[in-house]
């Protein structure tokens, strides 16, 4: 059986409705008046519950006073930035500066004809590849740098297409064993342009087809020796590579590049060379002195 207790809480819903009976209802108001428990139960049915409050917002820190800066330190900083400014602009006008006299300098040799100009930028090139490979102990690599094509007509003009089938090769093997002659002497360490001299760059010859063939003055540093040489390059790559201040006219085994189509033809005459071959060879010799203006054509 249930308690008395039990019974009134079962009751106060309805006894807080008014929807129970009037015993019921004494019933339930006897035992509250004894029973605190039932008392409380009844006081949570019809008791205000408090609604929840909404936590307040934060407030927002007051972001401190700044430290006012003393006269001096704020002159101090308004100085840096523009000194800074002033550098900026400085670097600004001397870059200008680096850039633009190269091209003024190349403009006033271009309309001289004589020195670096825009018209041999690309012959210079080629040269300073050249030589670049040579410091760097890559004949073959130099090589490649090598205007075969200026020599290919002469030997066109002897030779037929057949014994000329190996000509790139043969021309590139000639001037590596010729090249070795740079590893006897220590090696190119170090080359340099000369930029101020007057005869430092300009148009020399050129070829039998009329190509231009420019001349560029070099201090080649071999072994523990400087030379002082001369660098010809058409705009297929280069012609001579020559040693010329001392003596001798520079060390033989240095200057041997600069025979290498020499050297190739004279073997390519001992394998295919005849009499009548020769006599052809030098009507030719004569037809282009002639064509050139050098030579008066006889008969």
């Amino acid at each position: 059986m249930k308690n008395k207790c039990e019974i009134v809480q079962d009751l106060l819903p309805l006894y807080v409705d008014g929807c129970c009976t009037q015993s019921s209802r004494e019933l339930v108001e006897e035992h509250l008046k004894e029973c605190s428990a039932c008392k409380q139960a009844w006081q949570a049915m019809t008791g205000d519950i408090p609604a929840p409050q909404e936590p307040e917002p934060e407030a927002e820190p007051v972001p401190a006073e700044p430290v006012p800066e003393e006269p001096e330190k704020k002159r101090e900083k308004t100085f840096r930035k523009g000194m800074k400014k002033i550098r900026r602009r400085w670097i600004a006008s001397l870059i200008v500066v680096i850039l633009l006299v190269p091209l003024v300098l190349l403009g006033i040799n271009q309309v001289r004809e004589t020195g670096l100009c825009y018209t041999n930028l690309n012959e210079f090139y080629l040269a300073n590849a050249f030589l670049g490979k040579m410091k760097a102990g890559d004949y073959e690599g130099a090589a490649k740098y090598i205007d075969r094509e200026v020599r290919r007509g002469e030997f066109q003009a002897r030779f037929t297409e057949e014994e000329l089938e190996n000509y790139d090769q043969d021309a590139l093997d000639t001037f590596v064993a010729a090249a070795q002659g740079y590893a006897e002497m220590g090696g190119l360490s170090d080359y340099r342009f000369f930029w101020g001299g007057y005869g430092n760059a300009y148009q020399c010859s050129e070829s039998f087809d009329g190509v231009p063939i420019y001349q560029f003055e070099f201090a080649l540093t071999i072994g523990d020796m400087e030379y002082r040489a001369t660098v010809e390059a058409s705009k297929d790559g280069v012609v001579n590579c020559w040693i010329y201040d001392n003596p001798m006219g520079g060390p033989q085994q240095l200057n041997a590049i600069n025979l290498w189509e020499y050297t190739l033809w004279d073997e390519y005459e001992a394998r295919y060379d005849n009499e009548e071959r020769e006599a052809a060879y030098t009507a030719y010799v004569e037809q282009q002195a002639y064509e050139r203006g050098s030579a008066p054509k006889e008969g």
